[in-house]
């Protein structure tokens, strides 16, 4: 069985390994002390525990953030890695009852964390967001944020507000951020993104009007950009990559031609592009 040893937010892989260690592996590196629990992604299964802020990492080990090894790890290696990261972020975030305060406990038969005080259930938080490929004609609007790699853009992205269905979300955060109305909002596909607990909802559009101008304090830029003048985009491994790769690869360019910029997504209340 493979597992999943977390020290903070980033996670324990053997040196120069390109996949999760085994569990006596993993077992030998936390000395006895960690507190295990099993994680399940679709048919494959792990064990994950999370360090002690004490614990000091060995020679042998690599500690590496998590973006570092989404294009690294194999699946089912890599929804393992990335369910264990969310859960275990869950784990610690809840160790005490949000009505009480009491310390809370695991839920026999139940992914949830139980209060023996009031009965309280907390379940692991999910953060919905949606992330948007809004075309006009044969132009994709693309955003620059403060948070990414110089000269890098993306799709835009934003989390769901209370009361809101997900197109009324892609709505207000294209209006929010970009100034524009769009139409025609079309499912794409959905990616889970633990940085710390997302679920990206990706989304096709199209332009209905509106004059275009940044107007989220989080941008610096939007524009309109032609599949054969992109700049460089995420990487391969995020939804927000495969909305402009489905841009691209309708408009004839090989999206394997696309510039890339580094491993560090967007984050905030703005939710990342990938």
């Amino acid at each position: 069985m493979r597992a999943c040893l977390f020290a903070g937010d980033r996670i324990v892989l053997a040196e120069g390994a390109c996949d999760l260690p085994s569990l006596e592996e993993a077992k030998g590196w936390e000395g006895g002390s960690a507190e295990w629990f099993r994680v399940d992604a679709g048919a494959a299964r792990a064990m994950a525990a999370r360090m002690s802020a004490r614990w000091t990492p060995l020679p042998e080990v690599a500690v590496m953030g998590l973006r570092a090894v989404l294009p690294l790890l194999p699946e089912p290696s890599l929804s393992l890695a990335l369910t264990a990261a969310h859960l275990a972020r869950w784990r610690r975030t809840s160790r005490f009852c949000g009505v009480c305060g009491a310390a809370n406990e695991p839920a026999p038969g139940h992914r949830a964390m139980l209060c023996p005080s009031c009965g309280h259930l907390a379940f692991p938080k999910i953060s919905p967001a949606v992330i948007v490929q809004v075309t006009r004609g044969d132009n994709i609007l693309l955003g620059r944020s403060r948070r990414h790699p110089r000269g890098g853009y993306s799709v835009l992205a934003g989390f769901v507000d209370p009361g809101e269905s997900l197109e009324d979300t892609v709505r207000r955060e294209i209006r929010e951020e970009a100034g524009i109305r769009v139409r025609g909002i079309r499912y794409f596909g959905s990616q889970p993104w633990p940085f710390p607990d997302s679920l990206m909802v990706g989304f096709r559009a199209v332009y209905d009007g509106g004059e275009l101008r940044g107007r989220d304090e989080e941008l610096e830029d939007v524009g309109w950009f032609g599949a054969d003048a992109l700049p460089p985009v995420p990487p391969p491994y995020s939804i927000a990559r495969g909305l402009i790769d489905d841009f691209a690869r309708r408009h004839g360019v090989d999206p394997a031609a696309l510039a890339s910029w580094g491993r560090r997504g967007s984050g905030g209340r703005g939710a990342s592009s990938g």
